[in-house]
């Protein structure tokens, strides 16, 4: 019980961190005139699929995978726990990871001329007028958060999601990659009972030997 509590407190930790990590500031890179032709597509004012409803596809999509196979498979309560540690652990070293990359890069958005100057309007100085939140969140392009959880595509996510299946599953080319750790985890107490005695021992009919001086 004392490791499941560490294992959700760890959990959680990395999941405040990547919320705090949402408000901050990225570095501001410095665009130089002859570049800002990158930037200037048109604003987009949503994204195709929206944060929130990315956020709950990819952690939702994993956990309802989980549960069809404990059906089908008819799998005890531990391998089920296991599996949802993994995937819960996968997506909050991710999302931190892809956050940090975020604030450290500062590569702006192609919209983000439009972002910066609403007005279609460049002042010399390069300083914005744009609403500073947007103008922040302009400058969050890479990586794309959208790849790295949904795994496809995204190597981040890929090499997040493998390193936390190995925390608790065996390597793959293991033919029992699908059994966590602890249920392959066979008891001491069980091994001791499974020791053979010697009196437990079955006893064989010594042939051909007599007692006493040969």
């Amino acid at each position: 019980m004392r490791e499941l509590a560490i294992e959700i407190g760890v959990r959680a930790l990395l999941f405040g961190v990547f919320v705090f990590t949402e408000f901050l500031d990225p570095f501001q890179r410095v665009i130089q005139p002859e570049e800002i032709w990158l930037y200037k597509n048109p604003l987009v004012q949503s994204d195709n699929i929206p944060t929130r409803l990315m956020f709950a596809i990819s952690f939702l999509t994993p956990l309802a995978v989980i549960c069809v196979v404990k059906i089908i498979r008819r799998t005890d309560k531990t391998e089920i726990k296991e599996a949802f540690l993994a995937v819960s652990l996968a997506l909050a070293l991710n999302g931190v990871c892809t956050n940090t990359i975020k604030l450290i890069v500062g590569r702006p958005r192609p919209d983000f001329f439009y972002r910066c100057f609403p007005d279609g309007v460049m002042n010399s100085e390069m300083h914005c007028t744009g609403d500073p939140d947007l103008v922040s969140e302009g400058r969050k392009s890479f990586p794309s958060i959208h790849s790295s959880y949904s795994f496809v595509g995204g190597v981040i996510g890929l090499i997040f999601a493998y390193i936390c299946y190995r925390q608790h599953y065996p390597p793959l080319a293991n033919t029992a990659c699908h059994k966590p750790y602890v249920s392959l985890r066979v008891p001491t107490s069980l091994k001791k009972d499974e020791r053979p005695t010697a009196d437990s021992a079955p006893s064989m009919p010594l042939e051909g030997i007599t007692e006493g001086p040969v």
